[in-house]
C-alpha cells in the first residue's frame, strides 16, 4: 500500500536522484482540496522554490481544454459531433490513406473511403498525425502560420489509417482541427473563445497560449532530468517545432496546479464551477464516456473525447476504477477525475525527457491517492 505521504517521499528522493526536478500535486473531494504540496526547484540556477503557482507547459494536457470548448460549441449549436469535417473545411472531403509496406516504409497511398467527424478528431479514430506518416506541415510551420492558414493545408497530410478503422494518438494535428472548427464556427479566434466560454468563467487567470508578465516571472525551467539536470532551450518554449504563435489544439498551452485544479473540479461537477454553469452535465458525459466504435472496444482503457477512460481496472498497470477519466501531457504533467468517490487529482511537473501518459510517476501518482481513499476515508472526507 502506497499513502500520499509515500509519494511525497517518491518525489522528494527522485528529486536528489536528478531524475525529475519539481513537482506539485493536488487531491480534490467534491470542492474541497484536501492535499496539496510542491517540490523542488523552478530554477535550479537561482534556487528558486516551486510552487503551486508556478507556471509550466501543458503539452497534451491542452487536449481536454480543446475538448471543452469543442463541447461549448456543440452547445451553442454552432456543430455537432456527427458533422463531418468538409461542412466546414472543404479540403478534408478528399484525404488519401498510406499504404505500408514493411515497417513503416510508404509504399503508396488510396482515397479514403470514410471522412472524418467531429467526434473522430477527440478520440483518436482519424488517422491525422497519428505517428507513421511524418507530419511535414507542423515541420514546416512559419512564424507567421496560425490555425487558420495551416489546418486548411493539413488534407495534404497522408492518413495512417482508414477513418474508423484503427485507433492511433493524434499527437496534435486532429486537435488542431478541432480547435480551428471552434473558430471558424464562432467567429472569434479559437483562443479567445476558450478565454471566454472555459477560461475566464473558471478563474483561469494563469492558462493560456501566450504568457503575461505576471506568468513569465513564475514560469519554471525545463529541464532534462537523467542523473544530471540540464537546462533546455528557452524558458517560454513548449515544442521546439511550433512557433508561439501558433494555438494549437493539442499542445501549446501554459497553467499552473491551482489553475488546472479548476478545470478538473468543473469536470468532477458536471460541468459546474465557481457556482456556475461552465458546461452541461451531457457534455462532461460525453467527455468522459468511451466512444469508440464496437470494433475498437475490449481494453482496459479505451478514448472517450479528448481524454481516457477507465473501462477494467488494472492494478498492475493502473489502479483506477471503472469510469475514472483524465489525461497526461508529454512533459509528464497529469490528471484523474473518480466521479464515484467525488476525486479529482492533478500532478504538475516539467521534464524534458518526459515519458507522457506512461510516466513512473503518473501510475505511482494514482497509486498513492487511491489506496490513501480506499484505507484512509476520514482523510479524504471532504
Amino acid at each position: 500500500m502506497r499513502t500520499i505521504p509515500d509519494f511525497d517521499r517518491y518525489i522528494g528522493e527522485q528529486i536528489a536522484r536528478k531524475r525529475t526536478v519539481y513537482a506539485a500535486y493536488a487531491v480534490t473531494r467534491g470542492r474541497e482540496t484536501v492535499y496539496e504540496n510542491a517540490l523542488g526547484l523552478a530554477d535550479v540556477e537561482k534556487g528558486i522554490p516551486f510552487t503551486e503557482n508556478s507556471v509550466l507547459r501543458l503539452a497534451s494536457m491542452t487536449k481536454p481544454l480543446t475538448g471543452a470548448a469543442v463541447m461549448k460549441a456543440r452547445e451553442l449549436g454552432l456543430l455537432s459531433l456527427s458533422d463531418k469535417v468538409s461542412r466546414f473545411l472543404p479540403g478534408f472531403r478528399r484525404m488519401r490513406v498510406a499504404l505500408f509496406g514493411e515497417g513503416d516504409e510508404i509504399v503508396g497511398e488510396k482515397p479514403a473511403e470514410t471522412e472524418l467527424t467531429v467526434a473522430s478528431l477527440l478520440n483518436h479514430t482519424n488517422g491525422l498525425g497519428t505517428g507513421r506518416v511524418p507530419c511535414r506541415l507542423l515541420a514546416e510551420a512559419t512564424k507567421e502560420d496560425t490555425l487558420a492558414t495551416l489546418v486548411p493545408r493539413y488534407p495534404e497530410q497522408l492518413l495512417d489509417f482508414e477513418p474508423g478503422s484503427a485507433t492511433g494518438y493524434s499527437g496534435t494535428m486532429a486537435f488542431d482541427v478541432a480547435a480551428c472548427l471552434v473558430e471558424l464556427t464562432s467567429g472569434m479566434e479559437y483562443e479567445e473563445f476558450l478565454r471566454k466560454y472555459i477560461l475566464a468563467p473558471l478563474g483561469m487567470e494563469d492558462t493560456g497560449y501566450d504568457l503575461t508578465p505576471s506568468m513569465e516571472k513564475r514560469l519554471a525551467g525545463l529541464y532534462r532530468a537523467d542523473g544530471e539536470i540540464t537546462f533546455v532551450g528557452e524558458r517560454g518554449g513548449i515544442f521546439t517545432n511550433l512557433s508561439r504563435s501558433f494555438k494549437a489544439g493539442g499542445s501549446q498551452v501554459f497553467s499552473t496546479l491551482r489553475d488546472y485544479r479548476e478545470f478538473a473540479v468543473m469536470l468532477l461537477s458536471e460541468g459546474r464551477g465557481r457556482d456556475r454553469e461552465i458546461l452541461s452535465p451531457e457534455s462532461v458525459r460525453l467527455l468522459s464516456t468511451p466512444s469508440l466504435p464496437a470494433s475498437l472496444r475490449g481494453g482496459n482503457e479505451e478514448w472517450g473525447l479528448s481524454m481516457r477512460v477507465i473501462v477494467k481496472k488494472d492494478p498492475p498497470g493502473q489502479p483506477l476504477d471503472p469510469g475514472a477519466f483524465g489525461w497526461s501531457g508529454a512533459y509528464e504533467t497529469h490528471f484523474f477525475i473518480d466521479p464515484a468517490r467525488d476525486l479529482a487529482a492533478v500532478l504538475m511537473k516539467n521534464i524534458a525527457n518526459g515519458e507522457g501518459a506512461g510516466a513512473p510517476s503518473a501510475r505511482e501518482f494514482e497509486r498513492a491517492v487511491m489506496d490513501t481513499v480506499g484505507n484512509d476515508p476520514l482523510f479524504l472526507r471532504g
